[in-house]
């Protein structure tokens, strides 16, 4: 019986740390260029999207990336490999809001700033010997999502409540 309160605690305990968020991005590279595009998250599941119609929109669902093209959205690839910065971007989800200043890895580092007017980030900046970017969040939001605007094999057009 102490077994199933248990069970009951975990999961209880889980959900609390379960986030559903969503942000409007700006990706700034080093040589000045950058992209604009929002982000969605909830649960093990995640959203990343460009606005440039001639980009992607990057899936990830149970701790798998999947990469669909805007202008073809019938076919989707999961991706096996460069997605570090995802997997950087998924891992500090699961500390939220518990987030370091910075963080390091023998590829890359990672500073963070923490955003003065919501509960959020303001900025992930990635530092490696192949990359530099930072990424600014905008607009963040705590709000439910539906799972349907996480289907990589079938992706609807997302829109805002």
């Amino acid at each position: 019986m102490r077994y199933i309160y248990l069970v009951l605690l975990m999961l209880i305990l889980k959900n609390l740390n379960a986030i559903e968020l969503y942000c409007d991005f700006e990706e700034v590279y080093l040589d000045g260029s950058t992209q604009q595009g929002f982000f969605l998250i909830k649960d093990d599941k995640m959203r990343y999207e460009y606005l440039d119609e001639n980009l992607f929109i990057i899936f990830r669902k149970s701790n798998n990336f999947y990469l669909v093209e805007k202008n073809n959205k019938k076919q989707f690839q999961r991706l096996r490999q460069n997605n570090s910065i995802l997997n950087e971007l998924v891992n500090l989800m699961d500390e939220y809001p518990d987030f370091e200043n910075e963080y390091f890895n023998d590829d890359y580092r990672i500073l963070i700033e923490a955003s003065s007017n919501n509960s959020f980030l303001k900025r992930i900046a990635f530092f490696s010997d192949t990359l530099t970017l930072s990424i600014y969040f905008n607009n963040c939001s705590f709000e439910s999502m539906y799972d349907p605007f996480f289907r990589y094999d079938d992706p609807i057009k997302y829109y805002r409540r």
